[in-house]
């Protein structure tokens, strides 16, 4: 892959994510004004209401004020960017998952925390003298104020909670819209759903944490006060004081509401974003300029560190497969100069097919790695017991060193070398070596934490790559769609050489995760990805072989397969 396809993806994707940023800045002023209104709220003079609203977002204290806010929104802007564009690497254990990712996901956990502890610090300095300050004068002296303590400590907690549940285990991914919207339509609707949303969802944090508080809040009182050398008052003790205390409980539900409607917000302003089109062409124009960067579709399908180039890379060339009149189809099938080649079509081709035919090979690989993958192969030959009774009578005939009534044939190892004295081990060392490396292994599987961390979780790679497979979807489902148009559309022919290669490997993928489909006992029943691609694969087969159904003999050869064919046409 050539550094200018390079540089011009990473521009593209740096420039979206800035865009992200600046709507995650704009967006707290918003939430703000929300905040202000709920607080200041005046149900006999909402002239007054409003205007004092207005006034103290327009004041010098809020512009002041939030800039420790807005710094700490980019860099969670930053760490959110990086985590979209990291490489996907599948770790095998959960050791070298958290070799690979803690780094990011503690810098992450970093920002969560931040952007919590200083929204929670912003929006108490609006609310009343008793929950602004963290130390005030009682008799006489400074004490710590359980108040402002137990607000700081929210907004930590809803920092936390909230990259718990969303994106400690998961990797960040995106929604691609089934239908076309604008910019507009999608940010209303986000915005109307979050603010709809997030009231409910930050209930059970604020509970939870309210009960904690005040069973465990007088241990972190008085160590703080211990701390700070002041003293530490006695409000907000027992769980009678704390839910009595009805106006701290709403605050404190106020800020979690803003807390988990900035950060969601956040997230999916990076999401709507990253999944716009990309300015993609089917082939670089000879006479565009220096300065115009082009990016083609087959080199965008080629960036496989880059995920979600990859995923948009597919999906424009599968809208543009199914689009009516495309004049991107038209330019696929179109001959090139010089030479009057499909230079357009063998590219893209092959690029698919590489793409399909490696994701199958991975697939093919991981599938061998699962015992019941393993058990049902064995089974469709030979019978389970009788291949367990064979393999225990051949096991104690090497232990006990019975020979077998036929010599077995010599082997070409074995003819190449007959001079070499074989070495002669006594069955009882062997017993014993056995036996103390079974011993061993289960002693370290006893160990706690040793099995999570170092041993590969039965079907983890399998579940990666279905997770993981959303190119593959959209290329499958738009070669068919290419492959059908080219009935009427291709005036050269050039779909037809590689209808035979498409047709094998889209029945390969097919009959691999028919096989998986059918071992899925270890993995997840409801695997949203596996139906979704099983699905994709079995529709784009079937379009193609319905449509060339009379001349399915002439592209396959005959067969097993060319019969498979023909009653996954008649019988889907």
């Amino acid at each position: 892959m050539s550094s200018t396809t390079v540089l011009s993806c990473k521009l593209m994707l740096f420039s979206r994510c800035l865009r992200a940023v600046l709507l995650s800045v704009l967006v707290q002023f918003l939430l703000l004004i929300v905040f202000l209104l709920f607080v200041n709220f005046e149900l006999m003079h909402p002239v007054h209401w409003v205007a004092g609203t207005l006034r103290l977002l327009c004041s010098f204290y809020t512009w002041f004020a939030s800039i420790p806010l807005i710094g700490a929104v980019v860099l969670y802007g930053v760490t959110l960017s990086q985590q979209h564009l990291a490489e996907r690497r599948y770790c095998s254990t959960r050791y070298r998952w958290m070799l690979y990712n803690g780094p990011r996901k503690l810098l992450f956990l970093g920002a969560h925390l931040l952007v919590g502890y200083l929204t929670a610090w912003l929006y108490t300095g609006y609310l009343h003298s008793d929950y602004r300050h963290l130390l005030y004068r009682c008799y006489g002296q400074d004490c710590l104020s359980s108040y402002h303590l137990f607000l700081l400590g929210m907004g930590i907690v809803a920092g936390c909670y909230y990259f718990v549940s969303v994106h400690m285990r998961h990797q960040v991914s995106i929604d691609y819209a089934i239908l076309e919207q604008s910019r507009t339509e999608k940010l209303r609707e986000l915005l109307y759903a979050t603010l709809r949303k997030a009231p409910f969802s930050s209930l059970l944090p604020t509970l939870s944490y309210s009960i904690l508080f005040a069973v465990c809040g007088s241990l972190l009182k008085y160590r703080l006060s211990h701390l700070l050398g002041v003293e530490a008052d006695d409000r907000l003790v027992g769980l009678v004081e704390m839910a009595s205390n009805v106006r701290l409980l709403f605050y404190a539900w106020m800020l979690t509401t803003q807390i988990l409607s900035n950060m969601h917000l956040m997230r999916c302003f990076f999401a709507m974003l990253l999944s716009e089109d990309l300015p993609l062409v089917v082939s670089r124009n000879r006479v565009s300029l220096a300065s115009e960067k082009q990016v083609t579709v087959v080199s965008a399908l080629g960036l496989f560190n880059v995920h979600v180039v990859q995923s948009l890379a597919a999906h424009f060339i599968y809208n543009e497969s199914k689009r009516k009149d495309s004049t991107v189809r038209l330019e696929i099938f179109q001959l090139t100069e010089p030479g009057n080649r499909p230079a357009n079509w063998r590219e893209l081709c092959d690029q698919s097919l590489s793409i399909i035919g490696s994701f199958t090979d991975d697939l093919t690989d991981s599938m061998r790695q699962i015992s019941q993958m393993k058990g049902s192969e064995q089974s469709s030959d030979i019978n389970g017991p009788l291949l367990a009774e064979k393999l225990l009578l051949r096991q104690y005939n090497q232990l006990y060193g019975i020979r077998s009534a036929v010599a077995p044939p010599p082997s070409e190892d074995h003819v190449q070398q007959w001079d070499t004295k074989p070495r002669h081990v006594p069955n009882w060392c062997e017993r014993i070596s056995i036996q103390l490396e079974e011993s061993l292994q289960r002693m370290l599987r006893r160990i706690p934490g040793i099995i999570y961390l170092f041993v590969e979780p039965e079907g983890a790679k399998t579940m990666f790559m279905l997770e993981n497979s959303l190119p593959v979807v959209w290329l499958t489902q738009a070669l068919a769609e290419i492959c059908v148009a080219s009935l009427k559309e291709d005036r050269y022919g050039v779909v037809q050489d590689d209808l035979p290669a498409i047709i094998k490997s889209l029945h390969r993928l097919k009959c691999e995760l028919d096989k998986l489909s059918n071992t899925m006992i270890n993995l997840k029943a409801n695997n949203i990805s596996f139906n979704y691609l099983r699905c994709a694969v079995r529709r784009s087969l079937y379009n193609i072989c319905n449509s060339f159904y009379d001349y399915l003999e002439e592209i396959t050869p005959t067969g097993e397969e060319l019969h498979q064919l023909q009653s996954f046409v008649h019988h889907g």
